[in-house]
């Protein structure tokens, strides 16, 4: 049996870097009922899940939203009324399926899921793979079998880096409540010099996942000699990398591997981010994922042409900071939001969308392979392709 806290997959050689992502909401809003409340599950019921899937907690940080679990291959992040886990390599994620709706009935009452996600990239070695994860088919079939309002995607060039996406819709048309934006998030207004009033918040996550890593640029990812490991040497890469510098206001949690790898968890208020490297030169791969609103993270104060195009441009600044400390030789962007359906808020989402579409078509010394928008029901879908000139 592999010790805790070990790196399961590290063990078969080339490491499967991209991730499989699964989001599960068991209610579209925080629950009043405290025995509702996915956070107050003890921590040896997750563990036993996560032996399912094929690894194991590392360490773990709290705010008064949400719970991060940094684990040995990725995260686990866990809200009152949704639940989040991200693993890599020739992990089982989708086996630990039933054991997590069997958690939240039994423990919280849920009956079954208001909506369900499962994302990933396609594999570097997908003959690594175990059921139920050896093809996209076999994956789509196994939801199939738990689910009967899903829909499957293949999003990208089917020829090259696929993306595949798999989401349920809600048996009952709810829509998701604006969540306040806490005042600490906010920046001043440009015109009076006072905080803003505090914006309506959407479902909103973007993922960044980057290939063909610059081996210069990588070095800080490897252990060095009488370092230590584990969340001191995290902590180094950090500071070394310039990653602390994306959220600095974040409660981070990160983890140096040896002999090589970092992983990141972080919280700000309601949201999270998270970071995966394998730094590798002969599978090299990096995912960036985050939910908190680069409106505030990144916040272009004096938009030219208007808040729109304010807010495309902070995800845009938000995506250079990121590829400009992994370098990659090409990447992926995916920047998945809920809409409105309102007739003037579906006009206004539309107008974003389509500005974010023309943002995300340029960046410096890289050549766009792919740009697509999809409309799903409830989200649309941003998707770009990257290869370095």
């Amino acid at each position: 049996m592999t010790a805790p806290g070990a790196n399961y997959s590290a063990q078969e050689g080339c490491f499967e870097g991209p991730e499989k992502l699964l989001e599960i909401w068991f209610s579209p809003v925080i629950p009043k009922n405290e025995n509702a409340n996915l956070r107050q599950i003890e921590r040896h019921v997750w563990d036993d899940m996560l032996a399912t899937v094929k690894c194991t907690v590392l360490s773990i940080i709290r705010n008064p939203h949400a719970d991060a679990y940094l684990l040995s291959e990725s995260s686990m992040f866990v809200y009152p009324h949704k639940l989040m886990i991200k693993t890599c390599g020739a992990t089982t994620l989708l086996s630990a399926l039933p054991r997590i709706l069997e958690i939240a009935q039994s423990y919280c009452g849920y009956h079954e899921p208001y909506r369900l996600f499962y994302s990933r990239k396609s594999f570097m070695f997908p003959e690594k793979q175990v059921g139920p994860h050896r093809s996209w088919d076999e994956e789509v079939n196994y939801l199939d079998s738990h689910f009967e309002h899903g829909s499957a995607y293949t999003v990208g060039d089917t020829n090259g880096d696929e993306w595949y996406l798999y989401m349920t819709t809600p048996a009952a048309e709810l829509d998701l409540p604006a969540i306040p934006w806490p005042k600490s998030l906010l920046y001043p207004a440009a015109t009076t010099g006072t905080t803003t009033h505090i914006p309506m918040r959407r479902d909103e996550t973007i993922e960044i996942l980057m290939t063909q890593l610059n081996p210069e640029a990588m070095e800080a990812f490897y252990h060095r000699p009488g370092e230590p490991a584990g969340l001191e040497g995290g902590r180094r890469v950090d500071l070394e990398t310039g990653l602390a510098k994306v959220y600095p206001e974040a409660k981070v949690d990160s983890y140096l591997f040896e002999p090589c790898g970092y992983s990141a968890n972080a919280l700000l208020d309601e949201g999270y981010y998270t970071i995966h490297v394998t730094p590798e030169p002969q599978c090299s791969y990096a995912s960036f994922e985050t939910t908190i609103p680069t409106s505030y993270s990144h916040a272009v104060k004096n938009p030219g042409k208007g808040r729109q195009h304010g807010d495309a441009e902070s995800v845009c600044l938000l995506i250079r900071q990121v590829i400009d400390i992994f370098q990659p030789g090409t990447f992926t962007v995916t920047y998945f939001s809920s809409h409105n359906d309102h007739e003037d808020a579906a006009k206004e989402e539309n107008n974003k969308i389509g500005v974010m579409m023309e943002a995300m078509g340029r960046f410096g010394g890289y050549k766009r392979k792919d740009r697509i928008l999809y409309e799903f029901d409830g989200y649309d879908l941003v998707f770009g392709q990257y290869k370095k000139i």
